[in-house]
């Protein structure tokens, strides 16, 4: 069932074939070493969304894990959140639960973004050594995907590489299930699959688990044309027929249960992002919103001029628009054009995986290609945006590509190492070209550019452009690459170890030398560099007044570490929020004591000027209060609050309080998803309480439960009194409870994968 090149011997077996193995490890390691140096130094990951984002949302989920307590609502942002939901914490995943839960903070942390890595590597050599039948191309081909730029600058995402670090190990598992014969082994391999769609799902980054299944739907369905005339993989090594799945059965069901098996198990995570989802502001987003991260077509001269542009990228963002492919793949690319008839076996899978690659390449242009403007009116996708996030796919074409380029230069290199040995000129007793001549479209990439180099020079005093040492790295890097291809396929075997060293530190500096070592500190500097009010008096904080869809910097979430609590925050799924913070009434109701200064808060009218960067809000209301009155408003967004805040409250519908004094209101437990207030009032009242609404919120009142309201749009209340009372508060969305029974349900589900193992397989109903 294997598609192979036909060639001589596995090159992997011999000398050369095991010394490539060893330099391709070798250079890994080097480059996880490389990659774990602020580790090995006690330092934590803190470039971008690592610090701004990450690190805080883990501080409180290790936090809370350390005390034993319930970890789904945090409220240190938007007046508190639902983070479970919002998801990018993975709160349920068990590697994080193991992580958090046993090692400190900066372990924890540090071992989340390294681990991806590795296992990325391995999941990918095990599916090109499949699919190629050669260990030495395969482990290459690995090396390259783990540290292609898309995966290296995302580091600041670390749940979205470990979703990304899942591809190829469901590739390998789709493989075996579509194309092995040996029963046992497909039915592990439909488990696998189940289990990896569910660890992808909880780790909460739905866009990343689209694009695995649409790298998974594309392999499915070229295997599904490939093979359909094919006999299955390991047919003569079954002991009888009773060990084989059937020359002729269809076993494309059971990775339709697998994947259903493992929508259930990522359930715990996927239902309550999807309860975060409908509630988020990403509901209303501008419609343009799905176009943010468009690719800039000049992008595409990162291919061959990594350093042109003076922040690499045309644009704001380099982790996400960075492009570069690397020098070594890209003259791999350019082999594997040059040699294409001599794919043999391979031919369709080769060009498959190139259509495949150019497709995503061309939608990551989003607004500025042909494509993605259909996407963008699609229901669920136009609540993604970044389409330049398509390039994952495209990167991950180029890794296989370039694995099968490396593996017909080897078989060139074993034929040309032969002929010298044998005193042949050529194969075929030919002679050989002249080096120009032979290796033309190589030296052709290095000359474009060389071009776009000299045109780079030429626009040097532009501001995007930038040094000239930057702008020659592309040509130089590309003349090392297509120099050493040339000589590989010459016969020289050391120019092999140079493409593998060349290709591991050319990505690797490219990825390291942006978001690695520039953004790294000790956890007590990260913690300190956090912008905090001055002085602790209480309340909460505002940072800026943002709105999902608008673009801007973020202030990141750092100050929840210090123990201050933010009415806006920072967050993938950011909470719908109804009041305008702009005004000061609605920032006394949210108890804001301070606003820090910016472009987008100077508008507030009415803050006290402390310093150069606060501002402070008179008189804030409590936490916790009881209001005697109540008017009606279904937006009140778009309502002015009530003057007197502190006894009038707005609601969704009409509500009669008899005419009293307001009563007392005391906040005397708190913990994140649970409130304990003891009220004394003479009258029934509202108790308003200044924590975010969500229908997941349960009131029992003197053990009696509560029916729970929005009040002032944001924020909620119930009904209580007369005489003193205790009011228990607590966060348990009907989200989460089902998305936990779907897990389990998952799990009791995961034995129908084992149907068919140990039965004969004369009483297995087949499909013809």
């Amino acid at each position: 069932m294997s598609q192979r090149v036909e060639q001589p011997a596995d090159s992997s077996a011999d000398g050369t074939g095991r010394n490539l193995v060893a330099w391709s490890l070798l250079a890994g390691l080097l480059l996880l070493a490389a990659l774990a140096g602020p580790f090995f130094a006690d330092r934590i990951y803190t470039a971008d969304d690592l610090g701004a984002f990450h690190l805080p949302l883990r501080a409180f989920y290790a936090e809370q894990l350390a005390r034993g307590e319930p970890f789904d609502w945090m409220p240190q942002l938007y007046s508190g959140f639902y983070l479970t939901g919002e998801g990018q914490a993975g709160t349920y995943h068990p590697m994080h639960w193991l992580l958090y839960r046993f090692l400190p903070l900066p372990a924890a942390f540090a071992w989340e973004v390294l681990i991806s890595y590795p296992l990325m590597a391995v999941g990918m050599w095990l599916f090109l050594r499949r699919r190629l039948g050669q260990s030495d191309a395969a482990l290459f081909g690995g090396l390259l995907f783990a540290a292609c730029s898309f995966n290296l600058l995302h580091v600041v995402h670390p749940n979205a590489v470990a979703v990304v670090a899942h591809i190829p190990w469901l590739l390998w598992a789709i493989d075996v299930v579509l194309t092995d014969a040996r029963r046992r082994k497909v039915v592990l391999a439909t488990v696998l699959v189940a289990l990896l769609t569910g660890s992808q799902l909880l780790l909460g980054y739905p866009q990343y688990v689209w694009f695995s299944l649409l790298a998974e739907a594309g392999y499915v369905a070229l295997l599904l044309v490939m093979c359909r005339f094919a006999s299955r993989r390991g047919c003569d090594s079954c002991a009888t027929c009773n060990d084989c799945v059937g020359c002729h059965t269809a076993t494309w069901p059971r990775l339709l249960i697998a994947k259903g098996i493992g929508l259930l198990l990522g359930g715990a995570q996927l239902i309550p992002t999807i309860d975060a989802w409908m509630q988020s502001t990403r509901q209303t987003a501008d419609p343009h919103f799905a176009f943010w991260g468009s690719l800039h077509p000049l992008n595409l001269l990162q291919l061959v001029a990594p350093y042109l542009f003076a922040h690499r990228v045309v644009g704001d963002n380099t982790h996400e628009l960075g492009l570069y492919a690397g020098a070594v793949p890209l003259m791999l690319l350019v082999w594997l054009a040059m040699r294409r008839r001599e794919l043999g076996s391979l031919t369709v899978f080769a060009w498959s995986v190139a259509g495949f690659g150019l497709f995503w390449l061309v939608l990551a242009l989003g607004e500025c290609g042909p494509l993605y403007h259909l996407v963008a009116l699609l229901p669920v996708l136009k609540s993604f945006r970044l389409p330049c996030r398509y390039l994952l796919l495209f990167q991950l074409a180029v890794a296989v590509l370039a694995a099968i380029g490396f593996m017909l230069l080897l078989r060139e290199n074993r034929c040309a190492r032969q002929c010298r040995e044998r005193g042949v000129a050529a194969p075929g007793g030919r002679t050989r070209p002249s080096l120009w001549r032979e290796f033309e479209p190589l030296w052709i990439a290095v000359a474009v550019a060389a071009a776009v180099a000299i045109a780079g020079v030429k626009l040097r005093n532009e501001l995007c452009i930038a040094s000239i040492p930057a702008i020659l790295a592309g040509p130089v890097l590309l003349g090392f690459a297509a120099a050493l291809v040339a000589l590989a396929a010459r016969g020289f075997s050391g120019a092999l170890v140079g493409l593998i060293v060349l290709a591991a530190v050319d990505q690797g500096w490219y990825g390291l030398s942006y978001a690695v070592y520039p953004g790294n500190a000790t956890l007590e500097e990260c913690v300190a560099s956090a912008r905090t009010p001055p002085s602790h008096t209480g309340g909460r904080v505002v940072a800026e007044l943002l709105s999902c869809d608008q673009l801007g910097l973020r202030t990141g979430n750092l100050m929840t570490m210090v123990g201050w609590r933010r009415t806006d925050g920072y967050a993938g799924l950011e909470p719908r929020q109804v009041l305008d913070y702009s005004h000061l009434a609605s920032l006394r109701v949210a108890g804001v004591r301070w606003v820090q200064r910016g472009p987008t808060t100077e508008q507030v009218v009415g803050l006290r000027p402390y310093d150069e960067h606060w501002r402070e809000v008179p008189n804030p209301l409590p936490r916790v209060r009881l209001v005697t009155e109540t008017l009606t408003s279904q937006d009140a967004g778009n309502r002015i609050l009530p003057t007197c805040p502190d006894r009038v409250a707005l609601l969704e519908f009409p509500l009669a309080l008899p005419p009293s004094e307001p009563g007392r209101a005391t906040l005397i437990c708190e913990r994140p998803g649970r409130l304990e207030i003891e009220v004394n009032c003479p009258q029934p009242q509202l108790l308003v309480v200044a924590e975010s609404f969500h229908f997941g919120w349960k009131a029992m009142v003197e053990g009696r439960p509560e029916n729970v309201y929005r009040v002032n749009g944001d924020f909620m209340g119930c009904i209580v009194g007369p005489g003193k009372q205790r009011v228990v508060l607590t966060f348990e969305p009907n989200s989460l409870e089902a998305g936990r029974l779907a897990s389990c349900l998952g799990m009791g589900l995961l034995s129908v994968c084992f149907l068919g193992c140990f039965t004969p397989r004369a009483a297995i109903i087949s499909e013809g």
